[in-house]
This record gives structure tokens, C-alpha cells and sequence, in this order.
């Protein structure tokens, strides 16, 4: 699986319990600050994580990295375990992919700290968290077990629990023959896997030429890989459990969670549409809701100028 040319420089792997990590990290954010990018006097610029949604990978992220880099700030975005080009033995589930964030955050491997940048994160500098669609519920998660690491986080087309339950189809899925009889039809007809897409986006058609070449190429290349079918449907059950039993558990953690929670949701969103973030919501009443024209689940994807500055405005605000 190739990565986006504008992101290669950035790839890394680190190997943590369960299997080897495949991440982008840019560095170049470091503990005696930078300048801001607001034009104002210098000051700490938070480590950002981006964390990609369900079937999805770090590439999903690919217009949005360099836009915060180029704020100076140090992004990190994984290839969560069972996805894309991380290679994981281990089980695989919401809880491995929320420690493989945190170990992001706090692991004193060189590959992710240097004698510039030291630890992502830390209580003294707290990072952000930038979830999509799932990775948006990893995100929170993160929060429940070590809030400490966390200034803000950024929801993307998705929350833990949302309203309304969980989806009926996941639960169809589920069951062994209907789900991977499913799965497994795309590798006879690679044109069904590219259509499979179109729910995902306000207009896919609308989008460059390079990114429909790009996006038919990744979802081909996940419908062959049996890893990552392993990981989509080991995701999905345990997501399923998740919701069903921690629904509690993340609901206080946000309520209580100290710092800032921002939204930002696609005005076409079929997948997740802006009503399932409403139990979520109430929790946090104060949180900005913003509603990105004409796209779909994906709008870091599709509308990624919209988004990006949405995103700078809340991390400055953060």
C-alpha cells in the first residue's frame, strides 16, 4: 500500500506490543516553543494526532497534515492496528488502538522523540486529539483512560454513544457468512468496491482526478488484504461491544473531561448524519458545532480548506 507522495517523507514504525506500528510524524514542534501562527509573541504549539476512521488509514489525512505542519505545529497520524500498512499479530480492538495512540504520546523510542521534540505529549504539554468518523470514538477513549495527555479534541463525523444506538447494519455484518461473504465479493469486482465509496462523499465524482485514482487504488488494495479484513470486521465486533458497554463509562469522561471538545461534521453526511452527535452534544452544550458545505463523512477528504481552517481557528481557540 503506497503512501500519498506528499506525505512519504513523514513515515515511520515502531514496534509495541501486538505488532508493528506504521505512523507519519512530522516532528518539528519543540517544548521551547515557536512562533504562532496568529502572528502573535511565541508560544508552545500543542503535538496534534490525527486518527483515521474505520476502513480508513493515515493517507485519509493527507490534505490536513501539511496544512498543520506548515502552522508549525508536530502532527502524528497512525495507521491504526489492523489497517493500512501497520502489521499486527495481536488482537485487535478499540482498546489496542486506543494504547497504540497513547504509546504514541508518551514512548520514549527514539523514532518518536528526539532531543528536540521530547515526548508528544506530557501533563505539562498536553496534546490534541483529531478524530474521524471511529477514530473520533478512539479519541475519546483515549480521554477515559488518560485525560491527562489531552488539552482538546477535534470530532469528525463521528462520536461515542451516539444517539440513536448503534447502527442495525453493523450488527448484520457481524454474523460470520453474511459479513465476509460481503467483504470478500469485492475482490471478484473491483468496480463494486470502487461504488462502495460513493456513500462517503457530498460528490466523489466532483473530487481531482488524482484523488479518485488514489482512493480506487486504496480501496482495492484493502479488499484484497486478508490483514485487513481481519481488522475491519475484529474492529467492528469490538466496537459493537464497545458501545454496548461502555456507553457510561466514555459519557462521563466527556462530561468531565477538563479540556475543549469541537465538532465538525459534513453537511452530506449519510453515514453519520449531524443528529447522532446529539446525546454527545448535550453533554458538552458548550461545544462549536461547525457544519462543512456540500460534504459528505470524509470533509478533512473532500472539502480539506474548509476544514483545515476550521480546525486552525479551534486549535488556536483551544
Amino acid at each position: 500500500m503506497k503512501n500519498w507522495p506528499t506525505l512519504a517523507q513523514y513515515g515511520k514504525s515502531i514496534w509495541i506490543p501486538g505488532g508493528e506500528l506504521f505512523y507519519y510524524d512530522s516532528g518539528g514542534s519543540d517544548d521551547s516553543g515557536g512562533s504562532d501562527d496568529s502572528g502573535g509573541s511565541d508560544t508552545f504549539k500543542p503535538t496534534v494526532v490525527l486518527i483515521h476512521g474505520l476502513g480508513d488509514e493515515a493517507d485519509t489525512w493527507r490534505y490536513i497534515f501539511p496544512k498543520l505542519v506548515d502552522a508549525g505545529y508536530r502532527v502524528i497520524a497512525p495507521d491504526l492496528p489492523g489497517f493500512g500498512r501497520s502489521k499486527w499479530k495481536g488482537a485487535i480492538n478499540i482498546k489496542c488502538q486506543s494504547r497504540a495512540v497513547i504509546r504514541l504520546l508518551v514512548t520514549t523510542n527514539q523514532t518518536i522523540v528526539s532531543e528536540k521534540t521530547g515526548p508528544a505529549a506530557s501533563v505539562k504539554n498536553p496534546a490534541v486529539l483529531i478524530g474521524s468518523s471511529m477514530g473520533a470514538g478512539i479519541a475519546q477513549h483515549v480521554i477515559s483512560q488518560r485525560p491527562e495527555l489531552v488539552k482538546t479534541l477535534i470530532l469528525i463525523g463521528g462520536c461515542f454513544p451516539s444517539t440513536g444506538g448503534i447502527d442495525k447494519g453493523f450488527f448484520l455484518l457481524m454474523l460470520p457468512f453474511l459479513g465476509k461473504t460481503w467483504y470478500r465479493g469485492f475482490r471478484k469486482n473491483h468496480e463494486a468496491a470502487w461504488k462502495s465509496l460513493y456513500p462517503y462523499y457530498g460528490d466523489l465524482d466532483a473530487m481531482s482526478g488524482e484523488d479518485r485514482e488514489f482512493l480506487r487504488e486504496r480501496v482495492i488494495a484493502r479488499v484484497e488484504s486478508e490483514n485487513q479484513e481481519r481488522g475491519f470486521f475484529a474492529t467492528l465486533r469490538s466496537m459493537v461491544i464497545f458501545l454496548t458497554f461502555k456507553k457510561k463509562i466514555i459519557s462521563r469522561s466527556i462530561k468531565s473531561f477538563h479540556g475543549k471538545i469541537f465538532f465538525i461534521w459534513g453537511e452530506k453526511d449519510r453515514i453519520m448524519p449531524q443528529e447522532r452527535a446529539d446525546f454527545v452534544r448535550s453533554l458538552r452544550p458548550e461545544a462549536d458545532f461547525i457544519i462543512i458545505p456540500g460534504s459528505g463523512h470524509l470533509p478533512h477528504q473532500e472539502k480539506p480548506d474548509e476544514t483545515g481552517a476550521i480546525m486552525l481557528k479551534f486549535l488556536r481557540s483551544g
